[in-house]
């Protein structure tokens, strides 16, 4: 469902948006229910224990139906709001006083260097996707964040490679591409800066890269030739790398 503070996609049994932390009214709404159910439950077992009367045992039923009616009509709201969000029909924009609130958010998610949290919450709002149009002022470090994120996401999957065993899953081709464009961005920033610290370290420390080849990695340009001890077999020869290292 969408949030109806930033305009973030989320689990319609959230009771918190992940994006801005705003309340999901739908959500709290029913858990209230389920509580009143609960404490009803409660009441009439009781009653039901002491009377052992079949007119306690009725009202108990009537009880039950009602709320358990009440449960499946807002389960019916929430799966119809949705589907209607992502049809044909559904005209939704984040505009007006809640972009402008979203940016003040990104902006001050930027600057405590939540960096993964600003691009989550301005690329679930800007329906130009990685185009960022809806938010200007930080369209070059939203990218920048982007091609990042893309690289965190492959390191990510080779740790978890190398944890179910002897798999050294190194750097990939797609990874040069990606680190290209990243480091050609043009981008000067603090961010970046952060950014850039954050990804020599796993080159240097994780794929085992040494400063000069980082350098020249840099340098090559989107779509340039990079190799690594005069071969462009970048996997093999990180692969060897690592695990000469790793398996010290």
């Amino acid at each position: 469902m969408k949030c109806t503070n930033c305009g973030g996609d989320f689990a319609s049994d959230q009771l918190r948006c992940p994006y801005c932390g705003a309340v999901n009214e739908h959500a709290l709404k029913l858990a209230k229910e389920l509580q009143t159910y609960d404490k009803a439950y409660e009441k009439k077992r009781n009653e039901l224990l002491e009377s052992g009367t079949g007119q306690v045992l009725k009202h108990l039923t009537m009880g039950m139906g009602i709320v358990f009616l009440a449960i499946i009509c807002i389960a019916f709201g929430c799966v119809a709001f949705y589907q209607y969000r992502f049809s044909n029909r559904s005209t939704y924009e984040v505009t007006g006083v809640r972009l402008a609130k979203n940016k003040e958010t990104v902006g001050r998610y930027l600057e405590e260097k939540q960096y993964i949290r600003a691009y989550l919450l301005a690329s679930a709002t800007d329906p130009t996707n990685e185009y960022f149009q809806y938010y200007p002022e930080y369209k070059d470090d939203l990218a920048d964040i982007y091609t990042y994120s893309l690289f965190l996401a492959g390191v990510l999957h080779s740790m978890e490679s190398m944890d179910a065993g002897d798999n050294y899953a190194p750097l990939q081709s797609t990874d040069v591409i990606t680190l290209q464009i990243f480091y050609g961005s043009g981008n000067d920033s603090p961010i970046k800066d952060d950014l850039i610290q954050e990804v020599d370290g796993f080159l240097e420390n994780y794929y085992r890269l040494t400063d000069d080849e980082i350098a020249n990695l840099k340098d090559t340009g989107s779509g340039g030739q990079f190799t690594l001890e005069g071969s462009a077999d970048i996997e093999g020869v990180t692969r060897k790398r690592m695990e000469a290292y790793f398996e010290k």
